[in-house]
């Protein structure tokens, strides 16, 4: 669990990430924050949604780990190590300008592939709480192919956003592809020997949407179980429970 406090607007806001006694800390906040903010937490608060993704049990031994990847999954990372020449690059010390490079790559990515996500408040998120980030990098020949954030704690490591470079050409395509199951692989074996118990996903869609199950499938090759947690902007004052009613005015107009 990790949380930070900030200001937006004229709103006090509590972020916590992965806690798991949130009704005791919702209890003990009450009426000094507006909002506390949920990243994958314990208990279905006001206002808050499910959460659905996958979840790795780092106690096991790592060839157990491995055992359990997709049969596709075990041989794309043994090639990768045995003929890609890929080198992985891990940074726990995470400055501002890293976190814009990252940006930059995702910004294009996001409009490429149509995600929606919003960029600006994902460069806050990241930079709010860089103390608990780690990025990893699958680079050939001095170029990315892969460029992964995750978060961290004494407990989970959990992939937050994911670029890998676009390609026409089928051989580099199939060498992203190898590159990217092989960064998700370094990343179990690091955090695991960091010590932390758990590796998540970042979530999975559960929606029929082509795109999205692509990603859920990419995913599920890990071995890892179905985990439902909850997210969103739970009120803690008057103000707050202001903010959000108008948040859900303004979103029906634009339906």
């Amino acid at each position: 669990m990790f949380t930070c406090k900030y200001n937006r607007n004229w709103l006090k806001v509590l972020e916590v990430h992965y806690h798991d006694n949130i009704q005791e800390l919702y209890n003990n906040n009450k009426g000094k924050y507006d909002i506390l903010k949920c990243y994958q937490v314990n208990k279905c608060l006001p206002n808050l949604q499910e959460f659905h993704t996958l979840q790795v049990d780092l106690q096991q031994q790592l060839d157990d780990i491995f055992k359990k990847f997709s049969k596709n999954t075990r041989n794309e990372i043994n090639k990768c190590y045995r003929d890609d020449n890929v080198s992985f690059i891990i940074n726990m010390h995470v400055s501002d300008k890293n976190i814009h490079d990252f940006i930059v790559l995702f910004d294009k990515f996001n409009k490429l592939k149509k995600l929606g996500v919003n960029v600006n408040e994902l460069r806050n998120s990241l930079i709010r709480n860089k103390k608990n980030v780690v990025l990893f990098k699958a680079v050939k020949d001095n170029n990315i192919l892969v460029f992964n954030v995750y978060y961290f704690d004494q407990n989970r490591a959990r992939l937050k956003c994911s670029v890998s470079i676009r390609d026409d050409n089928n051989q580099k395509r199939n060498l992203i592809g190898r590159a990217n199951r092989t960064l998700c692989f370094e990343a179990i074996r690091f955090f695991k020997e960091k010590g932390c118990k758990i590796f998540d996903m970042g979530g999975i869609s559960l929606i029929n949407d082509k795109d999205k199950k692509n990603i859920d499938s990419f995913k599920s090759k890990f071995g890892g179980i179905l985990v439902t947690e909850y997210e969103g902007n739970c009120p803690l004052s008057l103000k707050g429970k202001l903010f959000i009613w108008i948040y859900r005015l303004q979103e029906k107009f634009r339906r």
